[in-house]
Formats: C-alpha cells, structure tokens, sequence
C-alpha cells in the first residue's frame, strides 16, 4: 500500500472496483482507518446477513433509484470524521472487467470535498465472480491509489474528475489473466455460468446452458465448452469456438439481445419473447419480510411481463410505466420494484438468468423513450 495512502487521516472516500461479494471486506480490511461501506438494502433482507452487515456500520441504499436518506447518512458519516466506501459501478461486475461509473458520484466527491482513495481488486472474479455460489481457490490482490486529494478537487472540473477517477478504477480481469495465467483450484467452474451466459452463440437459443462440473453445453443445439484451469474456454466437441472467454461472450450477447428486442418491438410482435417457468413468486410485506405467494410462470411480452400463476389464481399483469427497478440477484433470482411494492422471483432450475430481464426490460424502457429508467452499465447504442 502507497505511504500516503497509510498516513491519510480520515475522512476520506473509498471508490473501489466491484466484483465479488467479499469486495468490501477485502478492501476494508487493509485500510489502516475503519470504512462503513455502502450495500444494496436487498442484502439486508436476509436476517442472518442484516445481523452481520448493520453491526459493521453499513448504509443500505436502495439499487437504481435515488435515495436521498443513503446520502444522508454517507454526508452524517463523513461528519463525524469516518470514511465512507461506494462502489461508483453500483453493482458487482459479471465478468470482472468494469462497468460505466455513473457519473453522479462526481456531485457527491465535490460535495463533500474529502480525498479519494482507489482500492483496485484483480483476481476476485477468478475467485468468486457473481455469477457462482461457489468459491475458487486462486490469488488475489488489491492495488490502492489516492487519486484526490481536497486540493486537486477544488482544481479539476467535474469532466476532468470523472474521466481521472475511471482511469483510476479501470481493470479487465480477462486481460490480467491472459498475461498472469494463475491457476484456478476448482471442480465446479462452470456451475451457474448460465446465471452471466444466457445466449448461445450457436443457435441464439435463450437461457438454454446446462453446467456439470466444469463443462456446460446448450440444450437445444449442444455447442459445448470446457473451463480450463485458467478460466478459458475450449471446445468439448469439433467445431466452431465463437470465445474462449467470458468477458468477450458477455459483450456480444447484450448487443444481441437488445437488438434481439428491439426488433421484436419495431415488428409489434405479439409472442412470448422468453419466459421464466416454475418461478417461485414472493411479495414484499410491510415489514420487508418476502413472503411467498404462488408458483408462476414469469413471461415477457414487448408491453408488458405477465405473471401467471399455476395454481389457479388469477394472472397478475406489469405494466413498463409503473415498473420503477429490475435486478438480477444471486440464486436464480430477480428483484422488481413496481408502483413502489417489492416483488421477487427465483427461477425454477438451477442456473436460470436473471439478468436477461434486466437487459431486454432496458431494450424495451429504451424504445418507450424511459431513458431515466436505464441501467448504467448496459450499454444502449440502438
């Protein structure tokens, strides 16, 4: 860790790179001063990690939308002369390479006017990437800048900070290894690689992978992969490799499946574009607790998700004006928040993708003209 970095007195602002769930603790634990970092009030819906997190001075912010009593507390934190963590992406990144920062997190650094310290974390993909259940075996390791200090922010232009600060958080896990080429102890590399892959490159058949061990293969056209032990791909089979790596396999199908929707939009098309079966159905109680409500089919249309229910009860239609937020989160499961009521939905087979509804959702936001909806990282050049 650089001297100044050690010698810094807080407060001061940590804007680290997101890749795995353990990013906080990580990067937390090497700073000589305590940090209270900044994490998604759906975490804290689950008791057991609620216990945990609130007692390590976490700030739940609400995902997507604008919460004004998270800033509160980041502005009460820094007060009180204590450093505040935020990971300026939002979200865990799926391959390990960045996202687009929002670059709102400027207001907020010129706010508070407090140095800025960089912590870069390379390797946590290889260890424990979004998409998996499962830890890996392999190294990591964080790199820490200060990138800001209170005098060089009163200089810079909000321009000028945003494009220093993406400089500063810049990392393609795939690139790192490709030159490090550490070796990854696993047997299950592929398991819940359909949670990130959800496209085939074969026959562009949706949500179709199934993984064994470190192999997975789509169902419908058998286009097959293995994960070496670096994180690479290879064929199983003869034929065709479209990639040999996550990241490059994640850019294509996004590009894909918003054209995918925005054709099916352009074309008024009135079918099924995918759909979710044997969806678990929870609805959000007063208190925050998910209660369970019915097994569903989850199906997306160009003007709207319907939800339909196999146990009789009448089909519940969504409507893209009132539907505010939709995230993919961990285990088979999406988040909706709607006319300000929180839904859930966890996928009836292991692997099923919560982040194409993310996606196509964004294709279909886009095409309504509810640009203030988008998310930040998908990248919308139709």
């Amino acid at each position: 860790m650089p001297v100044e970095v050690q010698k810094l007195k807080p407060p001061y602002l940590v804007l680290g790179n997101h890749v795995g769930y353990w990013d906080p603790f990580i990067m937390g634990y090497f700073l000589p001063y305590f940090t209270h970092f900044i994490s998604s009030d759906t975490t804290l819906r689950s008791p057991i990690i609620r216990f945990f997190i609130t007692r390590l001075g976490t700030i739940p912010i609400k995902k997507n939308r604008r919460d004004t009593k998270a800033i509160r507390g980041i502005i009460s934190v820094i007060k009180q002369g204590e450093n505040v963590g935020i990971f300026p992406e939002a979200l865990r990144s799926w391959t390990g390479s960045n996202f687009k920062i929002d670059a709102s997190i400027v207001k907020l650094i010129k706010f508070l006017k407090v140095p800025v310290v960089v912590p870069v974390i390379k390797g946590m993909s290889l260890f424990n990437p979004r998409w998996s259940t499962r830890l890996r075996y392999t190294r990591v390791e964080v790199d820490y800048k200060l990138v800001f200090t209170t005098d060089t922010l009163e200089q810079l232009s909000h321009n000028e900070i945003y494009e220093k600060l993406n400089a500063a958080l810049y990392h393609d896990e795939v690139a790192y290894q490709q030159k490090r080429m550490q070796k990854i102890f696993s047997l299950n590399k592929a398991q819940h690689i359909g949670h990130a892959l959800y496209v085939c490159p074969s026959c562009h058949a949706i949500d179709s992978f199934r993984a064994v061990r470190n192999d997975f293969s789509c169902a419908d056209c058998h286009y097959d992969i293995h994960i070496d032990k670096y994180g690479f791909y290879k064929r199983i089979s003869k034929g065709k490799l479209f990639f040999d790596n996550i990241r490059d396999w994640y850019n294509w199908e996004e590009i894909w499946l918003l054209k995918h929707v925005d054709n099916k939009f352009d074309a008024k098309s009135m079918d099924v574009i995918f759909e979710d079966k044997n969806s678990k159905f929870f609805y959000s109680s007063s208190d925050g607790k998910m209660d369970f409500i019915d097994t569903v089919n989850l199906k997306l249309y160009i003007d709207k998700i319907e939800i339909e229910s196999l146990s009789g009860k009448k089909e519940i239609i969504l409507n893209f004006d009132d539907l505010q937020t939709i995230n993919p989160q961990i285990n088979e499961r999406i988040e909706i928040y709607y006319a300000d009521e929180a839904y859930r939905f966890v996928g009836g087979r292991s692997g099923v993708s919560g982040l194409k509804w993310e996606v196509a959702v964004n294709a279909l936001w886009k095409k309504l003209g509810q640009n203030h909806k988008l998310s930040v990282y998908i990248e919308q050049t139709l």
